[in-house]
């Protein structure tokens, strides 16, 4: 039963986390496009592709360099494509390198690091005081070793505060504060993971999961002291990925904030 927890742990703290917030994108900007009315929605996420669909894609970019791949070609943004792909990076590899291989699963997990990258900048630039107060206090609770949804909670208070400083923020001029909230919600619309994302990085699953058994029967040949340093240690880390991941998910719960009086008012109207 230990040996099954801290493959789980390791999974669920390396891996887990990441997937599941690029899945909660993908929902909450699906979920945008319903209360915004289909036409509309797919207009803004239209729009809003101007900036997200190049950093999304540069993130899949800037992982095939990372691991070897050769990019074959690459769009960044393509908004009248026949196959509605509004960008694209194809990449071929030697699929006997084993990193080749491996980098698959990072490549398609991609467009979730530049989008964390840039969401993290535009906080910082646009909003000092709320993200200070935010790394400060959700960085505390990460190092005593508070879990996911308490640091989610914590996180939850950017909204106030970020609403808060955009009206009386006097640090950073009110156009900086503006471009900066246009930024974070363009750019949460696009840090998802597509099929095409997800396909892509299967290949490179069981190689994953070979590596985490791997790293499991080494920890329980030595001893469980060495299970309960190494399941710290990925403990801690996947804390202090999911402060960062936060902002990504409050970005997304943003735009869902704007579009509920929209969707209050058609549905008011009956315009469904």
């Amino acid at each position: 039963m230990g040996y099954l927890l801290f493959f789980l742990g390791a999974l669920w703290n390396t891996l887990g986390a990441m997937a599941v917030c690029g899945l909660c994108v993908t929902l909450f900007r699906n979920v945008f496009v319903s209360l915004m009315g289909g036409k509309i929605g797919r207009g803004i996420v239209m729009g809003t592709s101007v900036l997200g669909t190049p950093i999304h894609e540069l993130g899949h970019a800037l992982m095939c360099l990372l691991f070897g791949h050769r990019i074959t070609a690459m769009k960044l943004w393509q908004p009248s494509s026949p196959d509605g792909r509004l960008g694209y990076v194809t990449h071929t590899y030697r699929p006997k390198n084993l990193y080749h291989i491996l980098g698959n699963l990072f490549i398609g997990l991609g467009p979730i690091f530049s989008g964390l990258g840039v969401l993290t900048l535009a906080f910082w630039l646009g909003f000092p005081d709320t993200f200070s107060a935010y790394m400060r206090t959700a960085s505390d609770m990460a190092t005593r070793g508070d879990g996911f949804f308490s640091i989610f909670a914590e996180g939850l208070r950017i909204l106030p505060r970020m609403l808060e400083e955009l009206v009386h923020g006097d640090e950073i001029p009110l156009w900086g504060r503006i471009l900066a909230l246009v930024v974070i919600l363009a750019v949460a619309q696009h840090v998802s993971l597509s099929l095409e994302d997800i396909k892509s990085s299967l290949t490179a699953i069981p190689l994953y999961l070979a590596g985490l058994l791997l790293l499991t029967l080494v920890c329980g040949i030595i001893g469980a002291g060495a299970m309960d340093a190494v399941s710290g240690a990925l403990a801690g880390f996947a804390a202090y990925v999911t402060v960062l991941f936060v902002i990504v998910l409050v970005s997304s719960l943003l735009q869902l904030l704007v579009a509920l009086p929209v969707w209050g008012i058609r549905m008011l109207f009956g315009r469904r």
